[in-house]
């Protein structure tokens, strides 16, 4: 298989695949200062230009052998179109178009950013071989050694940007120190396995051990051991895996040793056993709450989910009591921090399971790669789907971050293009279908541009609602009144543009509000309000604009919509009775001070009710 493997890259254009490597370069390392969200928008505009261009040459391909696809390759595009199709239902069932489409606000993990990375998977099932794999594995080397070379700029002071954020200075291009971890290690991952392989020369694997030992020290620096976690999980599976098919005699006492060690590990993430003080995080406890959350829209709302990317705007309201006990009443989660519940709860159980159904044959097609070759080639494949499943280890605890999830897809685009394009029935017509590839040429840059015209329009307004967003906040200063004006253009253009952020026109509303335009701030605001009923934010200043003009009706109405998309809210209650108080209803006073005492009878809040609720 070697042979053929590394024979057929000659036959294959390269012109696309290095566009492929050069859009996913830009994904990872690109970021914006001048807008608001300099990481997350950014790369899924990248994202999205990249998908946008490799589409021409998917339907360039499929348009050349439609007649005569054979099974396995069917398999490949029917799987992850079917993953695709279930978000575009769910889509259309969620109550904010925007915020599915596009992602909720720093997230951007909405159906368009899922799109793209699907057609980048299916671009590298038809284009990807052993060839082009090394090639992209060459690339993340070298990549790790810019990371690294940027890492230790942050870490020692010497970062070009001055960062405005609540972490420590080891975000890398992702924006946050556990990503930054992370990313760190899938790229780790990769160096520490090719210096194993003779297919990478002195060069890189020189190259390897230096971003090797520089990514762990500057995981540790990060103060984020999720970097270390997803490096153990994927080396134990690479050691595992390595043993089971070339020593035979030790299968199974590594495949049990596998398991104890893996169990050990989990238990200790669990803050039980002999490794708990060195892998227990309190995060993993508030990652229950997360993951308790998920489960409890995805049973409420099975079949089409409660909206893509919607599970900040109904956290609260699954929040168990002892959520908002220990971290605060007023804290919430944009996201389950698992992708995989993620999914099943923001898209339904079609959306879940299609899911899962993908990762299942990535993980097939990879053993079956490992299991057919032998050597360099062997360890090859095995460097794609260890690195792999370390990123799947990390969606178990993590966000669907664009910058890292771009190569958990990219890698398992690789490892299903290495099983299709190294299959005996591919290769016999390989030539053949290059031959009729090549007499219709001019209909992958036809295709590619009028898929791309629509997609930079799109990413326009996205870059524009950020330019906007981040200049309105720059000028808005009630010091400087003569900024009113240029403060108001900018918040304005934000609210007419049909795909801004929800939370963007709310930060502008405030904005305008501040600087003199409180009429025309409150009008955008109810506006907001009518478009999303959930929107906690803009109910709580809508609550208190009420409260700053006397109105005690209108502060009780939205106090009670609060009540109701938030439950387990002690402060708000408190508030409510309070106002029940000033219009003499003694009933309702009581009720709010019953409600504080039977789910937070031993808090601060509760003592004051006790006192003033009366």
């Amino acid at each position: 298989m070697r042979d053929k493997m590394s024979t057929q890259g000659k036959n294959t254009k390269s012109g696309s695949v290095w566009f492929l490597i050069t859009g996913v370069l830009l994904v990872t390392l690109y970021f914006n200062t001048k807008a608001y969200d300099p990481f997350n928008t950014p790369k899924l505009i990248i994202l999205l230009i990249t998908s946008a261009w490799l589409s021409g040459h998917i339907f360039q391909h499929y348009r050349s052998i439609y007649s005569n696809i054979h099974k396995k390759e069917l398999l490949f595009l029917v799987i992850p179109s079917i993953f695709i199709c279930t978000q575009l239902v769910s889509l259309l069932f969620t109550d904010l178009f925007s915020v599915g489409l596009i992602g909720d606000t720093q997230r951007r993990n909405g159906f368009m950013s899922y799109l793209a990375l699907v057609v980048i998977l299916i671009f590298c099932i038809i284009r990807i071989n052993y060839h082009y794999a090394l090639r992209i594995i060459k690339i993340a080397i070298l990549l790790g050694f810019v990371l690294c070379i940027y890492g230790l700029m942050q870490i020692t002071g010497n970062d070009f940007v001055s960062w405005d954020n609540p972490y420590n200075s080891m975000i890398a291009t992702v924006g946050n120190p556990n990503f930054a971890s992370s990313l760190l290690a899938l790229i780790a991952l990769i160096c520490v396995f090719s210096l194993f392989n003779k297919q990478f020369s002195l060069v890189y694997r020189t190259i390897a051990i230096a971003v090797v030992l520089v990514s762990i020290w500057l995981i540790v620096d990060s103060q984020s051991r999720q970097g270390l976690l997803v490096m153990a999980f994927a080396v134990l599976f690479y050691l595992t895996t390595f043993i089971y098919f070339n020593y035979k005699k030790f299968r199974i006492l590594v495949l049990v040793a596998s398991f104890l060690l893996g169990l050990i590990a989990v238990f200790g993430m669990l803050q039980i056993g002999p490794l708990s003080p060195i892998l227990y995080k309190d995060s993993v406890t508030v990652r229950g709450y997360y993951w308790r959350a998920a489960w409890e829209m995805f049973i409420d709302n099975p079949f089409t989910g409660i909206g893509l990317d919607r599970y900040g705007a109904y956290f609260k309201e699954y929040r168990e009591p002892g959520y908002s006990l220990t971290y605060g009443f007023d804290i919430t989660s944009s996201n389950a921090h698992n992708v995989y519940l993620q999914l099943f709860s923001t898209g339904g159980f079609f959306v879940g399971l299609s899911y899962l159904a993908l990762l299942a044959l990535i993980f097939y097609a990879g053993i079956q790669n490992i299991k057919k070759t032998n050597g360099d080639t062997q360890k090859f494949n095995l460097l794609i789907l260890s690195t792999w499943i370390g990123f799947q280890s990390q969606a178990m605890i993590s966000i669907d971050n664009i910058g890292i999830s771009i190569w958990g897809w990219i890698l398992g685009g690789c490892i299903l293009g290495i099983n299709l394009n190294s299959s005996d029935e591919v290769l016999n017509g390989y030539h053949k279908k290059e031959n009729k590839l090549n007499k219709i040429n001019l209909v992958q840059p036809l295709i590619s541009t009028v898929l791309l015209i629509p997609i930079i329009l799109f990413s326009y307004n996205l870059h524009k609602i950020e330019t906007n967003t981040f200049l309105a906040k720059s000028y808005a200063d009630v010091n400087s009144p003569q900024n009113a004006k240029t403060v108001y253009s900018y918040a304005q253009a934000v609210m007419d543009n049909l795909l801004a952020d929800p939370y963007y026109k709310l930060l502008v509303s405030l904005y305008i509000s501040d600087m003199g335009y409180t009429n025309e701030g409150y009008k955008s605001l109810v506006a907001l309000h009518n478009d999303d009923p959930r929107n906690l934010d803009v109910i709580r200043v809508l609550a208190e604009y009420e409260k700053s003009i006397k109105n005690l009706d209108n502060e009780i109405y939205y106090k009670l919509k609060i009540m109701k998309l938030d439950p387990w809210n002690a402060f708000n209650y408190y508030e409510l009775g309070l106002l029940y108080k000033q219009q003499g209803n003694i009933n309702d006073v009581q009720k709010m001070k019953e409600k504080i005492l039977s789910f937070a009878p031993n808090t601060d809040i509760a003592l004051k009710a006790k006192a003033d609720l009366n």
